[in-house]
C-alpha cells in the first residue's frame, strides 16, 4: 500500500512497520507527508512515528508551511506544538507571505491560546515586538483574536495599546472586526482613544457594524462615538451594517438617525449594499422606510445589477414590483440586470427578467453576448436556454473571442459538446490567435482536450506571441495534458515571443513534479528568456528546493548566471526568504556572495529588505560585505527599515554597519526609522547617542518631520522629549512638523505641538497654514482645536486665494464646511483667483452633500470662473447626474452652457430644452393663468403640441420608454411601431397588419422590444387625421419617414411656429378639458424639479405608479392621453378608471400651483 495511503487510512500498525521514509517519498504535489499526515490525521502518535523514520518536521510546502504551522491551523494542541518545537521546527520560521509562528498561533488558536503556552513560546527564542511591514503589533492581533488574559499579558510585557497600523488603526479597530464586548470594554477601560480613526476614516463603530453585535454598537455609541461618522469614500455605519444583513442592527441605526439614502463616493446606497448581500427581510425594510430605489452608481449600476449578481430572485421580483427599472445599463461596458444574472448563473433570474421585456440578444459594449458571459460560469442549463432562445453561439466579443472560448477556458465537457452540436465553430481564433484548443489546455481538463481534436483543433497552432499549447498547459499545471500534448509530438523547447520555454511557465505553479517530468523528457535547463532569467534563476524565486539541487548537482547550471539585471539565482532566493535555499547555493553551489545588479544591489540588500534574521546572519557570517552601497547610497541598513525588524537592524549595527550613513537624498537611519514607524528602532537609534537628531534631507526635512508625517504620537514625543529634535524645523517648502501633521490627521500630534509652542498661523511656501492643510484631510476635531485653542486665523488664503472654506469642499469634508459656515461665518462666495467659489469646487471633487448645503445656506449658484465655468457646467464636465439635477431645481441657469462646457449628450439636452422654454413661453405669456388647448381646426384638437414636445426633448427615448415598459408584460404591441406613431406621426401599416415578424433590435435602443400592436380603429382614425393636418400645412410625410421622425420634425415644426407664430393655433379655455394641459404640466414640472424621471414629486409619482398598475395594453395608454376617456371596446376594471380619475382631479385641483412654479422662470 502506498505510504500516503497509509496515513489516509490512519494504518499505525502497519506504518510502524516501514523501517524509514526515503525522501522521494516524503513529498507529493508539493505538500510534505508529514503536512499531508497532520492534516489527514493530527494524531500525535503518528506525528511522532513519522519523523522518528526520518520525516523533516522543517519541510515546506507551496505557501511556505512546515509541519508547526499546519498543526497550529488544525489546533494539533500544546503537546504536538511542544514536540515539532523540540524536534527542531523553529518558532521563528515563517511562511512565504512572512506570516510567524505567533501569528498563526494567535489566529487559529482564538481563545484557546494561553498565556502558559505563549511564555513558553518566548522561551524558545520568539519575539513579541516585531512588527509586521504594516506596522501592525501582535497586540493588535491578539485583541482581534484572543483572550483578555493573552492581551493583559503582552501589555503587561511592553507593547504599546495605542499602537498604530501605517493605516492608522488602532487594537479597538482589531477587537471591533472580531472579538468580545469583554475585551472592547477592558480595552477603553486601560484609556484607549475610542475616537481614533483609521486612513479611510473609519471608527471602531463602523468596524461593530460590520461585525453586526448591536450589544457593541451600543456600547460604543455610549461611550461617544459618532453615529454619522463617514469614511473616506463615504460610508456610514448604516453602509458596512447592511453589508452583513442584521436586521436588528439596521433597524437600531435607522432609529438612531442615520440617512438610508446616504451614498458613497460610488453613490451607492445602503440598499445597493443590502442587494449586493442578498436578504429581502433588509430590502423591504429599506424600501419601507423611503429609500429611493432609482438611485444609481457612478458606474450606472442599479439596485436590480447588485441583486443580479446574487441570484435571489425573491429580492428582484419584490423591487421589480416596486418600479425599479429593468432596462438601465451600467456605464462600462454597458450591461443590463440580465447580463449580470447570466454572468452569475440563475436560470430563474434570468427567465424572470426576459419575461419582463430584457433582450436576450442585447450584447455590451465589447460585444459580449448573455451567451459568453454564461459560459464563463459554466451553467449548462442557463447555456441552454440562451442557445434554444436565439442568441448566436459563434457572435464574437472583443479579442474575437467566442462563447466557446470561455467554454473551453472554464473545462466543461458538457457544454462544449452541446455548443458544437448546436453550430459553435472550433476554428475561430481570438485576435491573438488563440485557438478554442489553447483556452482548453489552459483550464486543464484532458477529456475536453481529446475532444477537441478529435473535432479537427491543431493541436500544434501557436498564438502570435508564439505560445503553444503545451505553454499554455504548464502555466496551468496538469501533468497528464502535459504528458499527452508531449506524446503527440509538442516541442518541448519550443520557445515564446519572450524566449520562454515550458519549463520557464511550469514554475508559475511551482509542481515540483511537472518540472521534474519536464526535465526526463529533454526540457533544456540552459535556456533563458529574454531577460536572461534562467531555470535556476525561477526555480529559486519559488523556492523549489528540489529542483535546484537537481539542476546545480546534476545539471551543472552556472550558479552565479546573471538576468540583465545583474541578479544572480542568490539574489532571487534572498527575496524569498529561504535558508535552506541561501546555504546551499553559496556552500554547496559556490554562489558569490558579494556580487552586484545593476543597480549595486548585492543579496545582503535583498535579505535585509525581505528576508528573515536568520537569512542575514548567515550571509554576515559568510562575509557579505555590510556596509556595501546601491547607486542611490542605500546601504544594507537602509535597506533593513523595508523590513521593520528591530532584531536586524541591531544585529547590522552591533556588527559593524554605518549607522551614520546616508541615502542619495541624504536620509538617515533615524528618518527611515520614523517613516517606518518604528517606535523600538526609533528610540534604540536614539539611545546609541551617535545620531544628529536634527540632520535634513535634501529637502530640508528631519526625523521629526518625517515622525509628523508617518509616525505614531509615541515617537513624536519621544524625538521631543528625548532627542531634543527642533520643533520649529521647516523643510524647503518651509512646512513645520504642525503642518504635517495636520495634513496627516493625527490630532494627539497636533495638540502636543501646540502645547509645546509652535507658531500656529506658520505660512508654507504656498501661504498654506496648518489650518489649510488640515482642511485638506478632513479632521474636523483638529480644525475645530487650531480655530478654538489655537487662535488659528480663519481668514488665512493661500497663494492662489484659497480660504479655509474652499479646501473643505474641495476635499468633501461637509463637517468642517457645516463648522466654518455655522460657527465661523466664513464667507460662502469667496473667490479665488481664478474667481471659483466654494460651490464651484465642492461640484468638480464630488461633495454632494456639500453642494447641497452650500445651496441651501445661499450660495451663488450662477457665479462664473475666469473660464466662464458654473457649477452646472462643471457637473456636466463630471457626468454627475444627481448634481446636475440638485442645481436645476434650485434655478441654476442652463440658458448660456456652451457646446464646450459639456458633453454632446448634455448640451443636446439642454438645447431641447431651451427650445420647449421658448415655445411654452410664448404659449404662457398670451394665456397667463389660464387653461388651455391647443387645435389647428375643428377635427385635430391634440397631437401637435404632444408630438412638438415629445420630439423636441425625448431624444434617447427615455420617457416613452417609461410609458411602454410599464405595460410591456401584458400586451403584445409593437413598440417599434408606437414610437414610429409618436415620433413621426404615422403607423407603419405593413408592419400593423403585414405577417407579423417585425423584427427590429437596436443596441443603442434599450427600450425597443420585439412585441406586437393589435390593430385599434380609433388609432386608424387618429394616424389620419395627423396625415391630413401635415397636407393641410405642407409637411412632406415621405421626407419625415426617411428622415425617421427625429431632426427633421423638430425643424419643421420650429420653421411652423416662425412662420405662423399662434395664427394657426387656437386657445381654448375649456376646464372640463385637461389632457393637453395635464401632459404639459408634467414635461414642464419635470423639467425643473425632476430631470424629466416621472417618479420625483408627488403629482408624477401618482403618474407613474397608476400607469404601472392600470395600462393594460399600450392601445388604452394612447386612447387614453388622446381622448382623454378609455376605450370602451377594451375591459377595463373599475378600480382602474377610479384611478385615472383621481389623476384627472389632482390636477384640476392643483394646476394652479403648478402653473406658479412653471411662470416663475417664464417671468
Amino acid at each position: 500500500m502506498d505510504i500516503w495511503q497509509i496515513i489516509e487510512n490512519k494504518e499505525i500498525e502497519i506504518l510502524k512497520q516501514i523501517e524509514s521514509i526515503s525522501k522521494n517519498n516524503s513529498q507529493k504535489r508539493n505538500t510534505p507527508i508529514l503536512n499531508f499526515a497532520i492534516e489527514k490525521n493530527n494524531s500525535i502518535e503518528m506525528i511522532k512515528l513519522l519523523i522518528s523514520k526520518g520525516v523533516d518536521p522543517n519541510s515546506v510546502d507551496q505557501k511556505g508551511r512546515n509541519s508547526l504551522h499546519i498543526a497550529i491551523m488544525n489546533k494539533s494542541g500544546v503537546d504536538t506544538f511542544k514536540f515539532l518545537i523540540e524536534n527542531g521546527v523553529s518558532v521563528k520560521s515563517k511562511d512565504y507571505k512572512r506570516h510567524t509562528i505567533l501569528e498563526y498561533t494567535i489566529k487559529y488558536l482564538k481563545k484557546d491560546f494561553t498565556v502558559d503556552f505563549l511564555k513558553y513560546l518566548i522561551e524558545k527564542g520568539i519575539s513579541i515586538y516585531t512588527k509586521k511591514p504594516d506596522n501592525s503589533t501582535l497586540l493588535h492581533y491578539a485583541c482581534k483574536y484572543n483572550s483578555i488574559e493573552v492581551i493583559e499579558y503582552l501589555i503587561s510585557k511592553g507593547l504599546d495599546i495605542n499602537a498604530l497600523t501605517d493605516g492608522k488603526e488602532n487594537v479597538l479597530h482589531f477587537a471591533c472586526q472580531k472579538n468580545s464586548i469583554g475585551v472592547i470594554e477592558y480595552l477603553i477601560s486601560k484609556g484607549l482613544d475610542i475616537k481614533t480613526k483609521s486612513d479611510w476614516n473609519q471608527t471602531s463603530l463602523h468596524y461593530a457594524c460590520e461585525k453586526n453585535s448591536l450589544e457593541m454598537i451600543e456600547y460604543l455609541i455610549s461611550k461617544g462615538l459618532d453615529i454619522k461618522a463617514q469614511t473616506n469614500h463615504n460610508q456610514t455605519s448604516l453602509h458596512y451594517a447592511c453589508q452583513n444583513n442584521s436586521l436588528e442592527v439596521i433597524e437600531y441605526l435607522i432609529s438612531k438617525g442615520l440617512d438610508i439614502n446616504a451614498q458613497t463616493n460610488q453613490n451607492e446606497t445602503t440598499l445597493h449594499y443590502a442587494c449586493h448581500n442578498n436578504s429581502l427581510e433588509v430590502v423591504r425594510c429599506l424600501v419601507e422606510k423611503g429609500i429611493d430605489i432609482k438611485s444609481v452608481t457612478k458606474q450606472n449600476q442599479t439596485i436590480l445589477h447588485y441583486a443580479s449578481q446574487r441570484n435571489s430572485l425573491e429580492v428582484i421580483k419584490y423591487l421589480v414590483e416596486k418600479g425599479v427599472d429593468i432596462f438601465e445599463q451600467t456605464k462600462y461596458h454597458n450591461q443590463t440586470a440580465l447580463h449580470m444574472a447570466c454572468k452569475f448563473n440563475s436560470l430563474d433570474v434570468i427567465e424572470y427578467l426576459v419575461s419582463k421585456g430584457l433582450n436576450i440578444k442585447d450584447t455590451t459594449e465589447i460585444q459580449q453576448t448573455t451567451l459568453h458571459l454564461a459560459c464563463q460560469f459554466n451553467s449548462f442549463e442557463v447555456i441552454k436556454f440562451l442557445v434554444k432562445n436565439g442568441v448566436d453561439a459563434n457572435a464574437v466579443a472583443y479579442s474575437n473571442k467566442t462563447a466557446l472560448h470561455y467554454a473551453c477556458r472554464d473545462h466543461s465537457l458538457k457544454v462544449i459538446k452541446y455548443l458544437i452540436k448546436k453550430g459553435a465553430d472550433i476554428k475561430i481564433d481570438t485576435s491573438q490567435n488563440e485557438t478554442v484548443l489553447h483556452s482548453a489546455c489552459e483550464s486543464n481538463t484532458l477529456d475536453v482536450i481529446k475532444y477537441l481534436i478529435e473535432k479537427g483543433a491543431d493541436i500544434k497552432a501557436k498564438t502570435n506571441q508564439n505560445e503553444t499549447m503545451l505553454h499554455y498547459a504548464c502555466q496551468s499545471n496538469s501533468l497528464e495534458v502535459i504528458e499527452y500534448l508531449i506524446s503527440n509530438g509538442i516541442d518541448i523547447n519550443a520557445k515564446t515571443d519572450r524566449d520562454e520555454t515550458a519549463i520557464h511557465l511550469a514554475f508559475w505553479n511551482n509542481s515540483v513534479e511537472v518540472i521534474q517530468y519536464l526535465i526526463s523528457k529533454g526540457a533544456d535547463i540552459f535556456a533563458k528568456t529574454n531577460e536572461n532569467e534562467t531555470v535556476l534563476h525561477l526555480a529559486c524565486h519559488y523556492n523549489t528546493f528540489e529542483i535546484i539541487t537537481y539542476l546545480i548537482e546534476k545539471g551543472n547550471v552556472d550558479v552565479d548566471a546573471k538576468t540583465d539585471r545583474n541578479e544572480t539565482p542568490l539574489h532571487f532566493a534572498c527575496q524569498n526568504n529561504s535558508l535552506k535555499i541561501v546555504k546551499y547555493l553559496i556552500e554547496k553551489g559556490k554562489a558569490k556572495i558579494n556580487e552586484k545588479t545593476i543597480q549595486n544591489k548585492t543579496a545582503l540588500h535583498f535579505a535585509s529588505r525581505h528576508s528573515s534574521f536568520e537569512v542575514v546572519q548567515y550571509l554576515v557570517s559568510k562575509g557579505a560585505d555590510i556596509n556595501a552601497k546601491t547607486d542611490r547610497d542605500e546601504t544594507i541598513l537602509h535597506s533593513a527599515f523595508w523590513n521593520s525588524s528591530f532584531e536586524i537592524v541591531k544585529y547590522l549595527i552591533e556588527n559593524g554597519a554605518d549607522i551614520n550613513a546616508k541615502k542619495d537624498q541624504n536620509e538617515t537611519v533615524l528618518h527611515l526609522a520614523c517613516w517606518n514607524n518604528s517606535f523600538e528602532i526609533v528610540k534604540y537609534l536614539v539611545e546609541k547617542g551617535t545620531l544628529d537628531i536634527n540632520a535634513k534631507t535634501n529637502q530640508s526635512e528631519t526625523a521629526l518631520h518625517f515622525a509628523c508625517h508617518y509616525s505614531t504620537f509615541e515617537i513624536v514625543k519621544y524625538l521631543i522629549e528625548k532627542g531634543n529634535a527642533d520643533i520649529k524645523a521647516k523643510t524647503d517648502q518651509n512646512q513645520t512638523p504642525l503642518h504635517l501633521a495636520c495634513w496627516h490627521n493625527s490630532f494627539e500630534v497636533v495638540k502636543y505641538l501646540i502645547e509645546k509652542g509652535v507658531e500656529v498661523n506658520e505660512k508654507t511656501n504656498l501661504n498654506e497654514t496648518a489650518l489649510h492643510l488640515a482642511c485638506c484631510d478632513n479632521s474636523f476635531e483638529i480644525v475645530k482645536y487650531l480655530v478654538e485653542k489655537g487662535n488659528a486665523d480663519i481668514n488665512a488664503k493661500t497663494n492662489i486665494n484659497q480660504t479655509i472654506l474652499h479646501l473643505a469642499c474641495q476635499y468633501n469634508s461637509f463637517e468642517v464646511v457645516r463648522y466654518l459656515i455655522e460657527k465661523q461665518n466664513l464667507d460662502i462666495n469667496a473667490k479665488t483667483n481664478k474667481n471659483e467659489t466654494p460651490l464651484h469646487l465642492a461640484c468638480q471633487y464630488n461633495s454632494f452633500e456639500v453642494v447641497r448645503y452650500l445651496i441651501e445656506k445661499g450660495s451663488d449658484i450662477n457665479a462664473e470662473t475666469n473660464r466662464n465655468e458654473t457649477a452646472l457646467s462643471l457637473s456636466i464636465e463630471k457626468n454627475k447626474k444627481n448634481f446636475i439635477k440638485l442645481l436645476l431645481m434650485n434655478d441654476a441657469n442652463f440658458y448660456d452652457l456652451k457646446k464646450e462646457d459639456c458633453t454632446n449628450e448634455f448640451f443636446d439636452m439642454f438645447s431641447r430644452i431651451y427650445s420647449i422654454n421658448q415655445d411654452l413661453s410664448n404659449l404662457f405669456k398670451s394665456n397667463e393663468f389660464s387653461d388651455f388647448q391647443i387645435q389647428s381646426n375643428d377635427s385635430f384638437k391634440f397631437n401637435v403640441h404632444k408630438l412638438i414636445l415629445l420630439t423636441r426633448f425625448d431624444n434617447d427615448g427615455s420617457i416613452l420608454s417609461k410609458f411602454v415598459n410599464v405595460c410591456n408584460q401584458t400586451c403584445k404591441e409593437n413598440v417599434q411601431s408606437i414610437l414610429n406613431f409618436l415620433y413621426t406621426g404615422f403607423f407603419d401599416f405593413e408592419k400593423i397588419y403585414g405577417d407579423f415578424k417585425l423584427n427590429h433590435e437596436s443596441n443603442q435602443k434599450k427600450w425597443n422590444r420585439k412585441i406586437f400592436l393589435e390593430p385599434n380603429q380609433e388609432v386608424i382614425q387618429e394616424y389620419q387625421k395627423l396625415e391630413k393636418f401635415f397636407n393641410e400645412i405642407g409637411l412632406d410625410l415621405n421626407w419625415i419617414e426617411s428622415k425617421k421622425g427625429r431632426k427633421g420634425i423638430i425643424k419643421d415644426f420650429s420653421k411652423l411656429y416662425q412662420q405662423n407664430e399662434t395664427k394657426d393655433f387656437t386657445i381654448i379655455i375649456e376646464e372640463k378639458e385637461i389632457k393637453i394641459h395635464k401632459l404639459i404640466l408634467i414635461i414642464r414640472s419635470e423639467l425643473f424639479k425632476g430631470m424629466f424621471q416621472l417618479n420625483v414629486n408627488d403629482s408624477t409619482n401618482q403618474v407613474h405608479d397608476y400607469s404601472r398598475k392600470a395600462f393594460e395594453t399600450i392601445n388604452q395608454l394612447i386612447y387614453f392621453f388622446y381622448n382623454d376617456k378609455f376605450n370602451e371596446g377594451e375591459e377595463i376594471t373599475k378600480e382602474i378608471k377610479e384611478e385615472f380619475q383621481d389623476i384627472k382631479d389632482y390636477y384640476q385641483l392643483n394646476q394652479n400651483s403648478i402653473i406658479d412654479l412653471l411662470l416663475k422662470d417664464l417671468k
